[in-house]
């Protein structure tokens, strides 16, 4: 098992540099207010709006410094195994599942990255102690962050610990369906034979061009605008992992845990994991035009009784990444049917 405490790195070199800057626009503002008799009002007035923007930067960093350090305290009293989570003493505690997604908005130098979470909470309850949640999680997050997590999770109502958030990501589950995907042109085609192979998605890829450079076999999820390529050339074999090698453990604050931080602990880049349904995209790379694409859908599912449920979960949520109504309505009824 292996146990991560997410937090942003180089904030102590930020910190650093902004109470550098701080103290150093002290000190020309008490230079200004001692030695410039003309117009002291008016700079004295500029510089202290500044003076302000710093420090609620300062105060920014302090927090989320503090925050940090409590995810660090937290994880460091408690024990975590392969069965589960015990807590440094009897606590109050919420299960759940903890959504996230990750965005930037703006341009340049303006450009900042938001996070909206979104924690749906299960059960309440009293303990020392809770087992790992091996239900199902997933998680669609490029370099930079865009993207969005959703993972079972216990989030911590007690004081010291309150709001300290534990997310649980299980290595159980197999890859299902098979097919092939046809991507053709006028002069171009290519066959992307894929099967499900435990917990990997695997396949062939056989292809006949003449315009086009080469192709490229990619993986993506509904409501993911990037794609992540897990092989390319004209004729070759693919195999990716849709789950953990092992299981992982993250533990972090409710108001600083990001889609970012939860990639870069499941290995960086563009990260696609987890249950559910995801793409896969043949894409024939065309010379001075437009790629040429063509999908198919595969699932990754939880091992036997767990199945059924790991469907209901995903429903839960929401449409945006999970299948299209009619087909929820028509499998519900095939399930009520079946009952």
């Amino acid at each position: 098992m292996k146990l991560v405490v997410l937090k942003e790195r180089g904030s102590t070199v930020a910190l650093a540099v902004l109470g550098v800057f701080t103290i150093l626009l002290i000190a020309v503002l008490a230079f200004v207010f001692i030695s410039v008799s003309e117009g002291r009002l008016l700079i004295t007035a500029f510089f202290a709006f500044f003076l302000l923007i710093m420090f609620s930067g300062l105060y920014v960093l302090m927090k989320k410094r503090g925050e940090y350090r409590r995810a660090e305290s937290f994880a460091g009293l408690s024990g975590f195994s392969d069965s589960g989570l015990t807590f440094p003493e009897e606590l109050e505690f919420e299960t759940g599942t903890l959504e996230m997604r990750g965005y930037w908005v703006g341009s340049g130098r303006n450009r900042s990255y938001h996070v909206e979470r979104n924690f749906l909470p299960g059960k309440r309850e009293r303990a020392s102690k809770v087992p790992f949640m091996s239900s199902p999680f997933k998680v669609a997050v490029s370099p930079d962050g865009t993207g969005f997590v959703k993972a079972p999770a216990v989030r911590i109502t007690d004081e010291p610990y309150k709001n300290i958030v534990v997310l649980f990501f299980t290595d159980e589950g197999e890859v299902r369906g098979s097919g092939t995907v046809t991507v053709v042109t006028e002069s171009d085609s290519a066959q992307v034979n894929y099967r499900g192979d435990g917990k990997f998605i695997a396949g062939t890829v056989y292809s006949t061009l003449t315009k086009a450079r080469r192709v490229k076999v990619v993986l993506t999820a509904e409501g993911f605008e990037y794609e992540k390529v897990i092989g390319k050339g004209r004729s070759f074999e693919f195999r990716e992992r849709m789950l953990p090698e092992e299981k992982v453990v993250m533990v972090g604050t409710y108001g600083t845990v990001t889609p970012r931080m939860v990639a870069k602990a499941l290995g960086g880049g563009t990260v696609l994991l987890g249950h559910g349904e995801f793409i896969i995209r043949g894409v024939l790379d065309v010379r001075l035009r437009p790629d040429v694409r063509a999908e198919e859908t595969f699932r990754v599912e939880l091992r036997g009784e767990e199945i059924e449920k790991g469907r209901e979960f995903e429903e839960e949520w929401g449409s945006e990444i999970s299948d299209p109504p009619k087909e929820r309505t028509r499998d519900k009824k095939k399930r009520q049917d079946n009952e």
